[in-house]
């Protein structure tokens, strides 16, 4: 026999099976019990997992939405390792001199003013930054 004869066989004896009586009123009832063992049998990480991802479901992001926030990233990623240091590029760093660790050099932080030249007290006490770079030939300089 070849095969399609013993599929036909097999298909004349399944048509003249019939389930048992009260089959199709039990199996309602009997698919309800089958879901509730098999859900007890799963863990509550699991139990959770599964509802997380139904309830996600229809927020799908399709896989090039992925490749695209991926290419931006690497992007972003580039612009910001690659960009110019402000040493080559001007600015502030090309009106500054080298710093040197020989020749002493004046600082100067900001445009603050210096108590001793905002009151009459004595010059000598300096509780904020004076504007006049600090250095060591003059007698004020801290």
């Amino acid at each position: 026999m070849t095969p399609e004869e013993n599929l036909l066989k097999l298909l004349r004896l399944k048509r003249h099976e019939q389930p048992p009586p009260g089959y199709f009123d039990d199996f309602v009832a009997e698919f309800r019990d089958r879901q509730r063992a098999e859900l007890m049998q799963l863990s509550l990480r699991e139990i959770i997992w599964e509802r997380i991802c139904d309830f996600l479901q229809p927020f799908q992001v399709p896989r090039l939405a992925y490749a695209t926030v991926a290419a931006v990233a690497v992007a972003a990623s580039v612009a910001i390792i690659a960009r110019p240091s402000p040493q080559l590029s001007g600015g502030l760093a090309s009106t500054r001199q080298p710093m040197s660790l020989t020749a002493p050099q004046p600082v100067m932080i900001g445009n603050s003013v210096p108590v001793s030249m905002a009151s009459t007290s004595s010059p000598s006490v300096h509780y904020v930054l004076p504007t006049q770079p600090a250095n060591y030939a003059s007698p004020r300089s801290f």
